[in-house]
């Protein structure tokens, strides 16, 4: 990831600290290990917590694929763990992409020293490049979104994005809010196979989540659906707004159908649940 160094002079110190040692974390020479760390110790912790709730569907659409350029999951954004979760049930799963890489905010994991941390501790730094928000900062977003588009453009690639940019905080679990221009520029620039995704049944508490897990809290379903067919985008400009906001909404119409499924999911679960007892 190239960033230019007026660029890189615009964040704080612990920013650039932070941005630095997750740059030099996700350097081939050190992916491998990365994938190690996450595919067998880290994604074992996340299990341990979540492991008595969580049910997937459409994991075999994952499974199957053979992928001829790099894979983007588009998956709603209601908690803090959402991608977290969901890349930790697709690789006790799927094997088959050794670079991951899921954008944050910079906000908590490139600015606090806890939030550095978990960053390190959890993903081994793959919650990057992060997206500042402020306008002094954003040539250091352009380069992250520039460094995704040219990742994805490997099939080696798997790298999960909440078109929506930001998370969910109203009341209803199943509304979507409109995505971010960024997420279409990565889509319009790399051309990836997109994936969208469902996730519904986490909140932002991690200590309440543990709680629920070992006595008996709502489930956490995961849906996978099939590939966005955006070839209606083929010929389009991906530096014009316009095209970039018309391929977030296509995304989010099909991540919006999977929400309507999980809703019959989480219906005949608790069904059957009730049925048990």
């Amino acid at each position: 990831m190239e960033i230019p160094a007026e660029d890189l002079a615009s964040l704080s110190g612990i920013e650039r600290r932070a941005l630095l040692v997750a740059r030099w974390l996700n350097a081939s020479r050190l992916q491998r290990l990365s994938h190690w760390l996450n595919t067998r110790i880290h994604r074992r912790w996340v299990q341990l917590f979540t492991g008595r709730r969580v049910h997937l569907v459409g994991i075999d659409r994952m499974s199957a694929m053979r992928p001829d350029r790099g894979v983007l999951l588009a998956s709603n954004h209601r908690s803090f763990f959402d991608q977290i979760v969901i890349t930790t049930y697709l690789y006790k799963h799927v094997d088959t992409w050794p670079r991951f890489y899921f954008p944050v905010r910079s906000e908590f994991f490139y600015d606090s020293l806890f939030g550095i941390a978990l960053n390190i501790a959890l993903t081994s730094c793959t919650m990057f490049p992060p997206i500042f928000r402020p306008r002094l900062k954003r040539g250091v977003t352009r380069a992250g979104l520039n460094f995704l588009a040219q990742q994805l453009q490997s099939p080696s690639t798997l790298c999960g994005i909440h078109p929506e940019g930001t998370r969910g905080k109203g009341p209803d679990p199943y509304e979507l809010l409109p995505a971010e221009p960024g997420f279409g520029r990565v889509v319009l620039q790399a051309r990836p196979i997109v994936v969208p995704v469902f996730i519904g049944g986490l909140s932002n508490d991690i200590v309440t989540e543990v709680k629920r897990n070992f006595s008996g809290g709502d489930p956490v379903i995961i849906l996978f659906g099939d590939p966005v067919d955006l070839s209606d985008f083929d010929d389009e400009n991906p530096r014009l707004l316009r095209n970039q906001v018309k391929v977030g909404r296509r995304v989010l119409q099909d991540v919006a159908a999977l929400a309507q499924q999980e809703k019959q999911v989480r219906a005949q679960l608790q069904s059957d649940a009730a049925g048990v007892s």
